[in-house]
């Protein structure tokens, strides 16, 4: 049953168009990321530089998630993430105009984000007008493993397609990918919110500030919220401390290595995945929730001992398949209550400030933690990483005993 309810979903043409547009641009993403941070610790051979540039991509939303969440909630989603998907295949080109200068990538990078902030809010939200109500979990668990196994794979593919063919085939690699996502978006039906669009840009503000209200004023969005902030801050952390760890502490080739460190966070991000539409049986979002996040405490923190053990890699193999595994509980059950409890006509402003509060609150510790990855070690990074997540687990775990199942 459970195999036949995931298919079930990809039947539905509209649906899989959208998870096609995801792909292609989550993907591009993370090819683009990594191979940047590869540039920049090559560069400078500093965290807190790689830090500045995941910086980057957080103002972008500091700046114009406010508008974009808005807009999505007044104007047809499909063209909203048509448009973002072609402009930003064309920002593509100026990033081989600014390669060998750290400011003109940490502001290109900026521009590139900017454009996402239009896309996030419109893509998501989506999906519950393209899929039945009791598939929002199952849509959201491919979306879930697209986000996260796009995440893998972009950063595996990235290092050695530089190595092998440069800096530049990336760029050129994901205008190819955005072309095929903007495609698959063109041809959604109307994706239009049924509230009136508005003529003057100072009533932005006034509907972002609604979407803050909805969230404060309705305690089921709080659980959501506060587990995708979290999780959204342990993840830009982790890709924060990618570069030093593969290369100081697995002994890896940050460009031909790659693969090899992602493989199997990858591998258990889809078991994950898949996996969910079975456990909901018996655990409900709220508590498959606080199993990741306790799941994922526990494997952060055993990296912490990696440098001590033989057979270093062999051990991280283990324990990154399982963080990928416990990884994919927390973003996927999320988003589906978030999608559930929210109202159809506010999910856009919902999701813009979602995505504000995701980087206002991730984005100054994760500098931090650059700067302190510069001047400590790793261990008592990890250590303490994973000691925070389990705290974290514990609190979802209580909260979710006076939460009805979802």
């Amino acid at each position: 049953m459970t195999l036949v309810a995931y298919l079930s979903v990809l039947k539905n043409t509209d649906f899989t168009k959208l998870w096609v547009s995801q792909l292609c641009s989550q993907l591009t993403n993370f090819l683009l990321s990594y191979a940047v941070l590869i540039k920049v610790f090559r560069l400078t051979e500093s965290s807190l530089a790689v830090s500045l540039i995941i910086l980057s991509f957080g103002a972008a939303t500091l700046v114009f998630g406010a508008f974009a969440g808005v807009y999505a909630d007044r104007f047809d989603r499909k063209w909203i993430m048509t448009i973002v998907n072609f402009a930003q295949a064309a920002v593509l080109g100026l990033f081989l105009l600014s390669e060998n200068n750290f400011w003109a990538l940490a502001g290109v990078t900026f521009l590139y984000s900017s454009l996402n902030q239009f896309y996030l809010p419109s893509e998501a939200p989506s999906i519950p007008n393209l899929v039945k109500k009791e598939q929002v979990l199952i849509a959201n668990s491919y979306f879930s493993f697209t986000a996260n196994g796009s995440m893998v794979l972009g950063f595996a593919a990235a290092g050695p397609i530089v190595s092998y063919f440069g800096f530049q085939a990336i760029f050129f690699i994901g205008m190819v990918l955005l072309g095929i996502a903007g495609i698959a978006t063109l041809s959604l039906p109307a994706l239009k919110p049924n509230l009136p669009k508005f003529e003057f840009l100072e009533n932005v503000w006034h509907e972002f500030k609604g979407g803050v209200r909805y969230f404060w004023n309705d305690q089921f969005l709080h659980f959501p919220l506060i587990a995708l902030i979290l999780g959204q801050l342990i993840n830009g952390i982790l890709i924060m401390l990618a570069p030093v760890f593969v290369d100081r502490w697995l002994g890896l080739n940050l460009e031909s290595g790659s693969f090899l460190v992602i493989a199997p966070l990858g591998l258990g991000i889809l078991l994950g995945a898949l996996s969910l539409g079975f456990q909901n049986r018996f655990f409900s979002r709220h508590r498959l929730v606080a199993i990741g996040f306790a799941g994922m405490g526990l494997m952060i923190a055993s990296f912490g001992l990696l440098n001590d053990l033989p057979f270093r890699f062999a051990y991280y193999f283990a324990a990154g398949l399982l963080a990928g595994f416990f990884n994919a509980h927390i973003f996927a059950p999320a988003h589906a209550l978030l999608q559930t409890y929210a109202n159809e006509t506010a999910r856009g402003r919902i999701y813009g400030a979602l995505y504000v509060f995701l980087q206002a609150s991730a984005t100054l510790p994760t500098v931090l933690v650059g700067a302190w990855a510069d001047a400590v070690s790793l261990k008592v990074i990890f250590l303490s990483l994973g000691l925070l997540m389990l705290l974290f687990a514990y609190g979802f775990y209580r909260t979710s005993l006076t939460k009805s199942s979802a």
